[in-house]
């Protein structure tokens, strides 16, 4: 079992070039945006602001938790994987790109970030200087072990959630569950009890003050939702 997850979590990494492409490009994009930024900025040290190009990583997990639903099932099953094959080979998948694209966002905040913060126009800290997710979401205030495995936890119940989503949507349920999400969000919001419950899942799964709690709460959600997968493409057809 775990050396065929290992035989198509390889297969997945060879056949992601394009994303990897896509993510690289959108790293340039914002990185060509804070050069601009710096050189019209230079006169006025301290006044600068920018998005770290680092946190377009975060693009990669979404877009390998749509591309390995999408494509790798059927053509892991036409080289003679099995269905539970595939899943272990994508949960490999997630959790080995969660922890790179955790790492080194984790360590573009402690070591470049900083650095580029002394030496350059920006005003360190969150409003004034270069804004790195694990700093927007608080994780960096407990350090760098820490802040990499909420970062991690996260990563995985995100891939989990797209991957599990893009799975349901070649069934009638899956629009259903796109519609539902959608009208959460729409009746949550306005109405304070039900804003309430929402802000509360949400604090769970990225604020919350207790790491260990909210590392704990991803990891489960992102198990229940990968065994959810589980089921679904255990009834679908190749």
């Amino acid at each position: 079992m775990h050396k065929k997850a290992w035989i198509i979590a390889k297969i997945n990494f060879r056949t992601l070039g394009a994303l990897k492409f896509a993510t690289f490009t959108t790293m340039l994009s914002l990185f060509i945006s804070n050069l601009v930024n710096f050189l019209v900025w230079s006169d006025n040290i301290g006044t600068g602001s920018d998005i770290s190009p680092i946190n377009a990583l975060w693009l990669l997990p979404v877009m390998v938790g749509i591309a390995i639903p999408a494509f790798s099932f059927r053509r892991t099953i036409n080289l003679g994987g099995k269905r539970s094959n595939f899943l272990w080979g994508a949960v490999l998948t997630y959790v080995i790109i969660a922890a790179i694209v955790s790492l080194l966002i984790v360590l573009s905040n402690f070591t470049i970030e900083p650095f580029l913060e002394r030496h350059s126009y920006f005003d360190p800290g969150f409003l004034g200087g270069i804004a790195n997710l694990v700093e927007v979401f608080g994780w960096a205030e407990r350090g760098f072990a820490i802040a990499f495995f909420q970062q991690f936890a996260f990563l995985v119940l995100f891939s989990a959630f797209v991957h599990t989503l893009v799975a349901a949507k070649s069934k009638w349920y899956g629009w259903v569950v796109s519609v539902i999400i959608i009208a959460i969000i729409s009746v949550f919001t306005p109405i304070a009890p039900l804003r309430a419950a929402l802000v509360w899942f949400f604090r769970m799964i990225l604020f919350h003050q207790n790491a260990g709690l909210q590392i704990l709460a991803c990891l489960v959600l992102a198990t229940g939702l990968f065994w959810l997968s589980k089921l679904i493409f255990a009834r679908r057809a190749i």
